[in-house]
This record gives structure tokens, C-alpha cells and sequence, in this order.
């Protein structure tokens, strides 16, 4: 959950270990709505909240905060400087890919209290057709998880498709094949086929982990296209 100027926003998101370093994984669009994320630290609220998936809270009805975490310190000029790790993106400038990674340090409640997965080691084989899994919160039955399953489709760069599309607050939930692999996380659907899901490759998630100052360097590309290809 994330909060700004009093509105809440709820999603899903998920725990992954890369390089010994512990992180939240969800979506960019938690912290900025807009279809296409901005990298524009001002329309991004101060803190994300992990909520408890049964207790409620019952001051204000939301679920019982787990814990709290701040996304921004400033610097000497006041400047908000991201603790999250993210991705620019190169075909539009002052955009970002639809996912943060943020660093948890020694936090033992979450690590006990939810399972995470161990990267690379635990990344799937993305096979067309095969049997599917996503794991979310969606926003009718919040917070209560749901499993939605389906089947792989295409992959493409950083890209994976399944099929079905998921729900309304399913954003930032992992998608597991039958082993209990990671095949990638949600980041809603695409444009071009609204009824499947669109995934963040795990090896985008590991990739991420390394970025600096919004580059991973070891970001999946998409194929290029030779000239004369249809």
C-alpha cells in the first residue's frame, strides 16, 4: 500500500533475495499512476506500507500495517533522492519501467513472515503454454490471496505474456510455474492483447538490482530487427 494527500493506493508485491540483498518487488505504479511511471519524485508519496492479509485495522478499515517504509531521503538541498531501485526508460524520456526494487536491509519480520525467492536460482523456464500461477491481492477481495491460473505465452526481451489477464490490484504479484519458480511479475495488461497479463522477466528483476541512478546495465533488450523483416 502506498499513500498520498490522504489516498491510498493497494497492490500486491513480493520478497526476492538477489546478491545476498533483500528486496520489496512491485510495481512503479504504486508511487506514480500514470500509465507509464514518471520519474518525477514529486508525485510519489513518502512511504509504502506492507499490510497484514487478514487483521484490520480499525481506525481507518485498511489492513494492519506490517511495516512502514520510506522511499525517499533528501540531500543537503532538499532534493528527494530515491532509496529504490528502478529503470529509465529509453524510448521515453523522464519515464520509467513499471517496477521498483526496495533494499529491505535487516528487516527479520517480513523475512519470516513471508517466503522469498532466491534469485537466479529460482527463476523458471518460460515455456509457451505451460501451466501458470499468479499470486495477487486483488482489490475486490483485498486483502485476502488469490491464485489466478493460466498458461505462458510469448516472451520477448524483458517481456513475458500469460494468459489470463489479471485483476484490478493483482500489480506487482509474481507468477510461479508449477515448480514454484519465478516466471516474472505483473505489471497489468498489454496493450495489444487486454486479455493477458503482462510480466517483468525475472532476469529484469535481477538486473534491476544492480541499477544506478535509474541504468541497469545488464537490462534485457528486445531482438533487433534486420532490415527487410516483416
Amino acid at each position: 500500500m502506498a499513500s498520498k494527500n490522504s489516498e491510498w493506493v493497494g497492490g500486491s508485491g513480493f520478497l526476492a533475495l538477489i546478491d545476498h540483498e533483500l528486496f520489496l518487488v512491485t510495481t512503479a505504479h504504486i508511487g506514480d499512476r500514470d500509465l507509464a511511471p514518471r520519474a518525477d519524485w514529486r508525485e510519489w508519496p513518502d512511504r509504502i506500507f506492507v499490510g497484514h492479509t487478514v487483521l484490520v485495522d480499525q481506525e481507518d478499515g485498511l489492513p494492519k500495517r506490517i511495516a512502514s517504509f520510506e522511499l525517499f531521503f533528501e540531500d543537503s538541498e532538499l532534493q528527494r533522492i530515491p532509496r529504490f531501485k528502478y529503470q529509465l526508460r529509453e524510448d521515453m524520456p523522464g519515464r520509467m519501467a513499471d517496477i521498483i526494487l526496495l533494499p529491505l536491509g535487516q528487516e527479520v519480520q517480513l523475512e519470516q513472515t513471508y517466503r522469498f525467492f532466491d534469485l537466479p536460482a529460482e527463476i523458471g523456464d518460460h515455456r509457451p503454454g505451460a501451466p501458470v500461477t499468479l499470486v495477487g491481492r486483488p482489490t475486490s477481495t483485498f486483502p485476502q490471496l488469490v491464485a489466478t491460473t493460466g498458461h505462458a505465452t510469448v516472451q520477448a526481451g524483458p517481456l513475458r505474456l500469460m494468459f489470463p489477464a489479471g485483476q484490478d490490484g493483482d500489480s506487482g504479484a509474481p507468477v510461479i510455474n508449477a515448480q514454484g519458480l519465478l516466471l516474472g511479475m505483473n505489471v497489468g495488461s498489454h496493450v495489444n492483447a487486454m486479455d493477458q497479463a503482462m510480466l517483468l522477466s525475472p532476469e529484469a528483476i535481477v538486473a534491476l538490482a544492480s541499477s544506478v541512478d535509474g541504468v541497469a546495465l545488464e537490462w534485457p533488450q528486445f531482438a533487433a530487427v534486420s532490415p527487410g523483416t516483416p
